[in-house]
């Protein structure tokens, strides 16, 4: 995918401003609409000055600001979103944001007579796995109000294929993190609020044992594992896991990181009470990635927590300045 003009919703966010980067490498002109709620003007910092990127503040629920960024588009890569904490709290206005403004942004797309319209989906739609590991042929349950906004979103763009012909893929990316990810407020992941507590030498919390278990993929290698099976010709009206297949215990990952930071993980991981409603295993088929791209993602959760941490470590704010903005208990 080279020399196109795309735009990227969302693109100022977390796997956002990755893939931003991968399509302005290839040489594409790039349209970022985003309402900075989420997203961060530190994540496109090396790209400010770009002469191929061009950011919109602009919400997808107001279709006028659409219309604006997806002038002259050929690709759209529908990456905005609120998150599945932020939906428990306002389920109103995440659905405002993730259903009205995939209509929205299918819309536009149709009546712009693009060339595909890239739909960034997410392993929340599965819900508790039925069966491990999860393909694309898995029921979708979802269990929250954010998971539910997803499948809609996911069935409004394979409506629209099929009833306007609309080219369209969806993408399915599971547990990302890594550099540029959330641990501010209710918005904070599991990594990052982990990283942000060692950092302060401050207690890593797990709610229950510990054993539940993510696959977790770098979210560099998600990036390029999407450009993948977008450049694919068997991509069209496809959907896609992108995912490791490996499964990694939350007690796991708080000594690795316990680890990176010359922590007692006796002394540092602390135990709670489970959280409510929480999935036990979730684990990934990536085997239609595989088939489709011939691409294996390809760093290690060791590897991918080092690299974590280091970009933590190069923000602009001092450990304790971080952990001002964590919140231990997120869902609440």
């Amino acid at each position: 995918m080279q020399n196109k003009k795309i735009v990227v919703t969302g693109g100022a966010g977390f796997l956002g401003s990755h893939l931003v980067s991968h399509l302005i490498e290839k040489g594409n002109n790039v349209t970022i609409l985003d309402d900075f709620s989420h997203g961060k003007e530190l994540h496109l910092k090396k790209l400010e000055k770009n002469p191929n990127l061009k950011v919109i503040k602009g919400d997808v629920s107001r279709l006028e600001d659409v219309k604006k960024a997806f002038e002259n588009c050929q690709i759209v890569f529908h990456l905005a979103v609120l998150d599945l904490r932020q939906s428990i709290k306002e389920p109103q206005r995440v659905n405002d944001v993730i259903v009205n403004g995939t209509l929205n942004c299918l819309s536009v797309s149709r009546n712009n007579n693009i060339e595909l319209f890239v739909n960034c989906s997410s392993s929340e739609t599965f819900g508790s796995a039925r069966y491990i590991p999860m393909d694309e042929k898995h029921p979708l349950f979802p269990e929250t109000p954010y998971a539910a906004s997803k499948v809609a979103q996911d069935m409004y763009t394979f409506s629209f294929g099929r009833t306007y012909g609309l080219p369209w893929t969806t993408v399915r990316p599971f547990n990302m993190y890594g550099p540029h990810s959330h641990w501010q407020e209710f918005r904070g992941e599991l990594i990052p609020k982990m990283i942000v507590r060692a950092m302060n030498k401050k207690p890593l919390v797990i709610f229950g044992e510990g054993n539940q278990t993510r696959d977790f993929i770098y979210v560099e290698d998600a990036a390029k594992g999407i450009l993948d099976v977008v450049n694919s010709k068997s991509c069209i009206s496809n959907s896609v896991n992108i995912c490791t297949s490996k499964e990694t215990s939350i007690r796991k990952i708080a000594e690795l990181i316990c680890h990176e930071f010359s922590l007692d993980p006796d002394v540092y991981i602390q135990k709670q009470a489970p959280r409510p409603g929480d999935v036990m295993r979730h684990l990934g088929d990536n085997s239609k990635f595989k088939q489709i791209t011939g691409y294996t993602p390809k760093t290690t959760i060791e590897e991918g927590i080092r690299k974590t941490v280091a970009w933590f470590k190069s923000l602009p704010f001092t450990p304790e300045e971080l952990l001002k903005q964590e919140v231990l208990r997120s869902w609440e």
